[in-house]
């Protein structure tokens, strides 16, 4: 609804959650749900099911292993964030907001993904003193651009999980969220710095500034990060999950 310009009508998202509910969800009892942002929109919403809080899961390949800069990005702080470039992702909100930076002349910003919006994008890049990077990336360059990078910024104003912000966190970035209604990534924040008013850029370039200007306070955070996403581990979901499938089977075999 929201990539349609209806997400801020009730009565369509009602409509859209009602339609799928009595089309195919209340025909099974169990639903997983990588959130409980999405767990506590299905409940709203009428869902009787029994809902399943479990993450899509971070690969291990994902870890705070830092490394150096590419020479031509030395002098840069580099600060990324991963996602289709789409309307609800709010790339524009990041590039706005580096625009009114103090330290604009000195970011370099990394667009991982590609998307519908990427040319309006990469047009509105331009008026900063160093152009965004877009590019899409395999997973081991991703993690690459990650562990060489100084920040992350997840914008998007909706949001189901954003397992690239979690990937980011256990690279040993510390993210600045947009605290929209709409998403669930303002759950990982561990301080209020992690946060910004959503659709705000002025807020965000505080932000950023805030995480250059004090460097032990970001070495301090980017551990906690890391060690917070250990528990949305890819085997702590598998298990979880396997566990949901068997409570299933056992259900329907008692059933019959």
């Amino acid at each position: 609804t929201y990539n349609i310009g209806l997400g801020s009508f009730k009565c369509a998202v009602n409509f859209v959650y009602k339609f799928f509910y009595n089309g195919f969800y209340k025909k099974v009892k169990h639903i997983h749900c990588p959130s409980q942002f999405i767990a506590k929109e299905l409940a709203e919403h009428g869902y009787k099911n029994e809902l399943h809080v479990i993450s899509n899961g971070i690969n291990s390949c994902f870890k705070p292993d830092k490394k150096d800069k590419p020479d031509n990005l030395k002098d840069k702080i580099i600060i990324t964030m991963v996602g289709r470039h789409s309307i609800e992702k709010r790339q524009d909100i990041l590039i706005n907001a580096v625009a009114k930076s103090k330290y604009c002349d000195k970011i370099q910003l990394i667009f991982a993904g590609k998307g519908p919006r990427t040319k309006y994008y990469k047009k509105l890049g331009k008026k900063l003193p160093v152009a965004p990077i877009f590019a899409s990336y395999t997973t081991d360059k991703l993690i690459d651009v990650l562990q060489t990078s100084d920040l992350y910024v997840h914008a998007a104003a909706v949001e189901i999980e954003a397992l690239s912000c979690l990937e980011a966190m256990a690279c040993g970035l510390v993210p600045i969220i947009s605290n929209s209604q709409t998403s669930a990534t303002q759950q990982f924040a561990l301080t209020e710095n992690s946060l910004f008013n959503n659709g705000d850029s002025c807020d965000l370039a505080n932000k950023i500034d805030y995480w250059i200007e004090h460097e032990e306070d970001k070495e301090k955070y980017s551990k906690l990060y890391a060690e917070s996403a250990k528990k949305y581990s890819i085997e702590s979901s598998i298990a979880k999950f396997e566990e949901m499938l068997n409570t299933a089977i056992e259900e329907n075999k008692a059933k019959k």
